[in-house]
């Protein structure tokens, strides 16, 4: 995944952009994958502030949450 961020940073992102957070959520049937890539020297800008970041394993648990309530929402649709 870094290379996909360098590669942005260094051919898509524009001057006045900040530096590119690569992050992967990944569902699987009874699993997920978080993958959090961070430039060097990190200074984060972001719409919504936390005190922290959230733990992969936290980011997996609430990702099995979100998939499992759109499979619900998309059930009770149909």
């Amino acid at each position: 995944m870094q290379m996909y961020v360098n590669y942005f940073d260094r051919y898509v992102r524009l001057n006045d952009e900040h530096q590119t957070v690569g992050i992967i959520l990944c569902r699987k049937k009874h699993d997920a994958l978080v993958e959090i890539t961070l430039p060097k020297g990190a200074n984060i800008h972001a719409s919504e502030y936390q005190v922290y970041l959230p733990s992969k394993e936290d980011l997996k648990k609430r990702l099995m949450e979100w998939a499992e309530a759109a499979l619900q929402s998309e059930s009770r649709g149909r």
